[in-house]
């Protein structure tokens, strides 16, 4: 088996205590494309690059309630 053709492997997304649960979001076409360009760029999934704001999102919120 050729490791030619094979994808490369992705780093795997931290384990958050209590698990997961499916949340649906709904955006404007533009940032789905602002958001399919930075995957392209960056090789991350849009679900990585949405939770990945959130939580830069929610730290300044608790930062600033603090």
């Amino acid at each position: 088996m050729s490791t030619e053709t094979s994808p490369s492997n992705r780093s795997r997304s931290r384990k958050i205590s209590g698990g997961r649960v499916p949340c649906m979001i709904y955006l404007p076409k533009e940032e789905v494309e602002a958001l399919d360009k930075t995957a392209e760029e960056t090789g991350m999934s849009r679900s990585s690059i949405i939770a990945q704001n959130y939580f830069q999102g929610k730290k300044l919120t608790s930062t600033k309630e603090d």
